[in-house]
């Protein structure tokens, strides 16, 4: 096994072009670690990037709502066809701007802005949680003897203990104790976080079909109780720093940390139950449903033949299609501010992660707990910088090759 360093660094930043195949490359020139993700080349990643894309608008218009709207916009265009075929003419479409696309980009701008803040409170609480617990585990204070007061059991070093210093040491399995109440503190943000949300018009209107707003919010309340009391055993945790020497000052500062994570919680909570406005969705839902049948005469217009004044199939047939289609993208906006309207949402692929974000949670306290026995000073050696001979070789071929 070799070490890969600055040299090999070095080398890769003179490549005038990226290493790889006809499909596929490598960004070597950006360090050994962005050199490990094969990337598809501009030409298969323009190809790759139109299938994505209209997959993605093919489920934003694979929904009920599409049948509806779509039943009611080619049924628009017959009604007025059947019963007034003299009311033809081409309507402006400053309605559809006002009603319907003002409101809906509102919609998903807020709804954005309220993702990007509530994942910048998950980053906090997840910053804060690391803090509180390096905290717990590193920080000492002067003992009777030495500087490593935290380690004091009140026994005699003479007698083969490490001293004494107050009538209440502290647990050898403090820091355990915190690290396994952080994961769980994890656990229950995470399974607040995914229950379902509330403020749908359903809950308001529908109470006597559906028990679905007060399960939600017992549900919701239930695990803000859970998190509250574990927020509130990290307090505990800090006196029992203190009643084995920890200074007043130093405890203080554990427990702003633990303050930090109670608001950093607190701001997820009402991320979680408040929503955008209801009503605004509620009449853009309404309006994608009935505008087809107001823009019937303009539809109709589109069907009649210019030069004979009368009426043509094909233009008949362009004009249902011409108004399933835009009525099925007002549906596709529509289920884009609806899908991140809750940024919490599980299994949508424009909120946020929220197994994820935690599971990173548990992965960094487990990482940093593991780390805590080094020596800070050690040089640590980037798992990416170490490879086996055989690919050191590889690396120097495309090299050559490139």
């Amino acid at each position: 096994r070799k070490y890969l360093g600055a040299d090999t660094r070095n080398l890769s930043a003179g490549r005038s072009r990226e290493p790889g195949t006809l499909c596929f490359k490598r960004f070597a020139s950006r360090g050994a670690l962005a050199s490990s993700v094969w990337v598809p080349r501009n030409w298969l990643a323009m190809l790759l990037d139109q299938l994505a894309s209209a997959a993605v608008v093919l489920e934003l218009m694979l929904v009920p709502d599409t049948v509806i709207v779509n039943i009611t916009a080619v049924a628009s265009v017959l009604f007025y066809r059947t019963y007034v075929p003299d009311l033809h003419m081409n309507l402006t479409w400053t309605a559809i701007s006002f009603a319907l696309l003002f409101p809906l980009q509102t919609s998903i701008r807020e709804a954005y802005k309220r993702r990007e803040q509530a994942l910048m409170a998950i980053s906090d609480f997840r910053a804060t949680l690391y803090n509180v617990f390096l905290a717990n585990h590193i920080w000492d204070w002067p003992g009777a003897d030495t500087w490593w007061g935290k380690a004091e059991d009140n026994v005699p070093r003479e007698q083969g203990g490490k001293g004494s210093f107050k009538d209440t040491p502290l647990s050898p399995e403090h820091s355990d104790r915190v690290h396994k109440l952080l994961l769980r503190i994890v656990d229950a943000l995470e399974e607040l976080l995914l229950v379902p949300r509330r403020g749908r018009s359903r809950q308001e209107f529908c109470k006597c079909i559906s028990p679905e707003k007060e399960l939600v919010e017992e549900a919701e309340f239930t695990g803000r109780c859970v998190m509250l009391k574990l927020l509130s055993r990290l307090q505990r945790a800090t006196e029992d720093l203190k009643a084995a020497g920890m200074p007043s000052n130093e405890a203080s500062r554990i427990n702003q940390y633990n303050a930090f994570l109670t608001r950093d919680f607190e701001k997820l909570w009402s991320f979680k139950t408040y929503r955008t406005p209801t009503s605004l969705r509620s009449v853009s839902r309404v309006c994608i449903q009935v505008m087809p049948f107001f823009f019937g005469p303009y539809y109709l217009h589109i069907s009649i033949d210019p030069k004979t004044g009368g009426e043509n199939l094909r233009r008949l047939a362009f004009a249902c299609v011409f108004s399933c289609v835009m009525s099925t993208i007002l549906v596709a906006l529509f289920n884009v501010a609806t899908s991140i309207e809750n940024p919490f949402r599980p299994n949508s692929r424009d909120t946020i992660r929220v197994k994820n974000e935690l599971e990173l949670c548990r992965e960094g306290l487990s990482a940093v707990a593991e780390d805590c026995e080094e020596s800070w000073h050690e040089r640590m050696v980037f798992e990416w910088e170490i490879v086996n001979d055989s690919d050191h070789s590889t690396e120097s071929d495309d090299g050559e090759s490139a």
